[in-house]
């Protein structure tokens, strides 16, 4: 993989993962609120969004450091 296509997806993935993330997060917090469980689309999506940092992750340190 090129230090390039790296840094592509570490600019496509993280800002991604983090809206995820985000809203996995704004999801949950207002349910509990509520009284009611958290969603599970939002446990769905909170994993998808972690999949995607630890991918970055795993990315940056396997071919990031060319």
């Amino acid at each position: 993989m090129t230090p390039v296509q790296v840094d592509w997806l570490t600019l496509l993935l993280g800002p991604l993962a983090a809206a995820m993330l985000l809203t996995a997060l704004v999801a949950g917090r207002s349910a509990i609120k509520r009284g009611e469980p958290t969603p599970g689309w939002s446990k769905a999506v909170q994993g998808v969004g972690m999949i995607f940092v630890l991918s970055v992750a795993v990315i940056n340190m396997a071919w990031g450091g060319q």
